[in-house]
């Protein structure tokens, strides 16, 4: 399957070093190439990409202002690439899945890439089709994570979990009030926690299926999850699929 990518720096060498580089990804398939955030966010409402490949720094409209204005449903995979790692944070803060420093290296790009690929895996029905079958290998089985801090190491058992969202090459795992990172990969995450009390409602975020209180619509086949709290969370997975996912968690 082809990752359609889209390049977006207003240096025209920079986006010319991506593409070669890019090049030796087969299954990278660069749809078009933008100067500008907000050339970039028509083409992306007009073609839906899989992956943003996207420098930080740009006139007028910022990298990470261009995410901001598309909003998690419009939003595809980002790796953000600048001179610059003092917007890593913030950048990170979005759910990106990296963040590359120029020059970009080649092994460097070639392990984000290899992240990209593992979350779009997931995207799709991979969980269905592990529960459906049996004769799937046997997957490790989460029954509670370790948080190491500075001086402890903290030991949260699953039913303790509220939700887990992506931070790029982490997780943070939220416990009430509190919130924790681990570095570990949703998909791995996904694959060893219990499957009869936790959901992957999108790309970025599971949740405790005994926190859902409710789904609402919002609009046009769109809708929402509630959680307990009030926290509102896009559902990204078609209905459909989030109905056999459930169907597997009752």
């Amino acid at each position: 399957m082809k990752i359609k990518t889209i390049l977006v720096d207003d240096e025209l060498l920079a986006r010319q070093r991506m593409r070669d580089l890019l090049a030796e990804h087969a299954d990278i398939e660069i749809i078009a190439e933008c100067a500008t955030g907000q050339q970039a966010r028509t083409i992306i409402e007009q073609s839906k990409p899989d992956l943003l490949l996207l420098d930080v720094q740009m006139p007028r409209m910022t990298g990470l202002r261009l995410v901001q204005v598309l909003g998690e449903s419009e939003l595809p995979l980002v790796v953000f690439v600048s001179a610059h790692d003092s917007f890593a944070v913030e950048a990170f803060d979005t759910r990106a899945v990296d963040y590359l420093l120029k020059p970009v290296r080649p092994e460097r790009l070639r392990r984000s890439l290899d992240r990209v690929r593992e979350q779009l895996a997931a995207i799709g029905a991979e969980p269905i089709a592990r529960e459906a079958s049996d004769t799937s290998v046997e997957p490790r089985r989460i029954a509670r994570l370790m948080v190491k801090t500075n001086d402890r190491v903290i030991f949260i058992k699953c039913e303790q979990i509220d939700w887990i969202e992506s931070a790029g090459n982490y997780v943070i795992v939220h416990v009430g009030d509190e919130r924790h990172i681990i570095r570990e990969t949703m998909v791995s995450l996904e694959r060893g926690l219990p499957a009869a009390e936790f959901v992957r409602l999108n790309r970025s975020l599971i949740v405790n299926v005994s926190r859902i209180v409710e789904f609402r619509s919002s609009g046009e086949g769109n809708f929402h999850a509630v959680l307990e709290g009030g926290k509102q969370v896009n559902v990204t997975v078609g209905l459909r699929e989030l109905e056999q996912r459930l169907r597997f968690v009752r």
